[in-house]
């Protein structure tokens, strides 16, 4: 999916283009916000309150919050970095094409002024942080611990985690490409957490626990 994502560098500009477009010109109010909403899937808010459902409704699953926690974890330490040593700039720019990496800068405006994306001292918020899309990342975590404890759920955790992919996009908060690199940084975070045992190596793995 990695691959994918740079596959799809050279079409990002046309491709957000035609997203942004969509929103603004097809999408009714109703449907704009409802996307908007399903965006915090995987966030703190929502991951907190599914959380909290599996910790009172299915006691024998909660040691399995823990594997949620350190994957969470595990994407965050990836993700963070490599915004920061991509330095991609947001689509508001429309500079598709340009990657700061660890040591270029880019403009940012009259008074911010040009800046690294690691600079984060410099109230630049997350304007150089295009790639990887977090709330991608964290969304597919969350799709996968669902998908992997309760299998039912699998079409709609992979459901929702497209839907955050698509909205990202359609918002203009990141490119294409982002959202795949995301959502793959949050697949090998997820994978080498909770399916870090043998397979049988977890007792309630699934949904009929013995």
């Amino acid at each position: 999916m990695a691959g994918l994502g740079l596959a799809c560098i050279p079409f990002d500009g046309p491709i957000s283009h035609t997203a942004v477009s969509l929103r603004d010109h097809v999408l009714g109010g109703d449907i704009r916000r409802e996307l908007e909403s399903l965006q915090q899937y995987g966030q703190g808010a929502v991951t907190l309150l599914v959380a909290w459902a599996i910790w009172l409704l299915d006691p024998p699953r909660r040691r399995r919050l823990l594997d949620w926690l350190l994957a969470v974890l595990l994407a965050a330490a990836v993700t963070l970095p490599m915004k920061m040593l991509i330095g991609r700039p947001r689509p508001k720019f429309d500079d598709p094409g340009y990657f700061c990496g660890p040591f270029g800068a880019y403009p940012l405006g009259p008074e911010t002024g040009v800046r690294h994306a690691w600079e984060v001292w410099a109230g630049i918020s997350s304007d150089l942080w295009s790639m990887p899309s977090s709330h991608t990342v964290y969304a597919v975590v969350m799709s996968v611990f669902l998908a992997t404890v309760y299998p039912r759920l699998r079409p709609l955790a992979v459901l929702m985690a497209v839907l955050v992919a698509f909205s990202r996009v359609l918002f203009g908060a990141h490119y294409p490409s982002d959202v795949l690199v995301g959502a793959a940084v949050g697949l090998m975070s997820a994978w080498a957490v909770l399916h870090r045992a043998a397979p049988g190596g977890h007792a309630g793995l699934t949904d009929n626990p013995t």
